[in-house]
Order: structure tokens, then C-alpha cells, then sequence
């Protein structure tokens, strides 16, 4: 189907993208977006051209660290309950 959309993409080209790209300048919200997309991807390695299985799991495991270590050095993005206990806590101190 991507072939179709766009005919210069090659299967496991997120992990080889996700290297090239300047991680920190990525906000955190993008780099998470990433991480899934890395992890879907790895899912679907089977498919990744050009590699061997060996090869195609290494390319992934470097860019997940990758990712994972510049999220590691972000503040925490909260999540809906965070953001929710969070305003209730400042509501009640006004």
C-alpha cells in the first residue's frame, strides 16, 4: 500500500530515517510518534529489504536506543489522568 502512495519508499526505511534525523530538535509528542512507529515497523521486519533478520534487528535496536535515550533527557509529557489529577490539585488550592 505505501508503494503505491509512494514509490521511493522501501520497507524498514523508518529505521534508517529515524537515524538521520536531528533528534533533538523533535518535540517530545514527535519523538514518541517515532518510537511507535519504530516498534510497529521492527514488528513487520520480516518484510525489511535488503538485510538480513540479524541486520534489520540491529538497525532497529540502534534507532529505538536512540530514541529512547534523547526521550530520556525530555521532561515527562503527562497523560490524560496526570494533566486531570494535576488541574483538580490546582483548583483546590485557589
Amino acid at each position: 500500500m505505501l508503494r503505491l502512495l509512494d514509490p521511493d519508499h522501501v520497507e524498514g526505511a523508518v529505521a534508517k530515517q529515524a537515524l538521520a534525523q536531528d533528534l533533538p530538535a523533535l518535540h517530545g509528542k514527535q519523538l514518541l510518534a517515532l518510537l511507535r512507529r519504530l516498534r510497529a515497523a521492527q514488528s513487520n521486519q520480516q518484510n525489511y529489504a535488503g538485510a538480513s533478520p540479524a541486520q534489520a534487528e540491529q538497525q532497529f535496536g540502534a534507532a529505538i536506543a536512540a530514541v529512547k535515550a534523547e526521550l530520556a533527557t525530555r521532561p515527562h509529557i503527562l497523560n490524560k489522568q496526570e494533566s486531570r489529577a494535576l488541574r483538580q490539585a490546582a483548583a483546590k488550592k485557589r
